[in-house]
């Protein structure tokens, strides 16, 4: 009888367990599927892309150019130049590069079905070093206030329209073989264009 009432005590627990690890174990499957379609394979995905910049090199190893445009998840990106100052503003806002301004003018089109916010965390510049660059805040406000003109960052693009503004980094002077990083979301793919001219 003792024995008979242990292993039914035996039974009962391994039941629980095991129903605990089924519950656990399905918890686990459904956040792996979760983060899976969030970082690859939702509606934001590349799949619309031909798989190719315009001027045809294939857009995983491609570094496009400018005037070359590229696409991650609902923005398209076209940097359409760049130029170089030490200083910018005007003589009540002028302010002094740390190293040298680089002003990048960049379309940004939306090509999606959503309103989308451009934010700082989409674009940035990379050198033949590997370090990334944010823009600069103050050679942005800077020029932004000697020209009367809005910030791009945080500004909303409502679909099939683009917005087009200047990003201003302030960049070391041993920055050498430059690229514009920019992608389409925080979930996004690097896309680069090369600043050479």
């Amino acid at each position: 009888m003792c024995h008979h009432i242990r292993e039914l005590l035996v039974r009962n627990i391994y039941s629980k367990n095991m129903k605990k690890i089924l519950k656990w174990g399905v918890i686990a499957f459904v956040i792996i599927m979760i983060i899976g379609a969030i970082s690859g394979g939702g509606k934001g995905s590349n799949t619309n892309n031909s798989g190719t910049t315009q001027n045809g090199a294939k857009k995983e190893d491609a570094v496009a150019k400018l005037n070359d445009t590229v696409t991650d998840k609902d923005l398209a990106f076209t940097a359409t130049g760049v130029t170089t100052a030490k200083s910018l503003g005007s003589s009540y806002t002028k302010k002094d590069a740390q190293g040298t301004f680089y002003v990048v003018t960049l379309n940004v089109k939306n090509v999606g079905k959503e309103t989308v916010t451009i934010d700082s965390s989409m674009i940035k510049i990379t050198d033949s070093q590997g370090r990334k660059f944010d823009r600069s805040i103050e050679g942005q406000t800077a020029k932004g206030l000697s020209q009367g003109k809005i910030d791009m960052f945080l500004q909303q693009v409502q679909p099939g329209l683009s917005v087009t503004g200047d990003i201003v980094f302030d960049l070391p002077d041993d920055a050498t073989d430059l690229k514009l990083l920019v992608k389409g979301g925080l979930f996004g793919t690097e896309k680069q264009i090369s600043l050479i001219k």
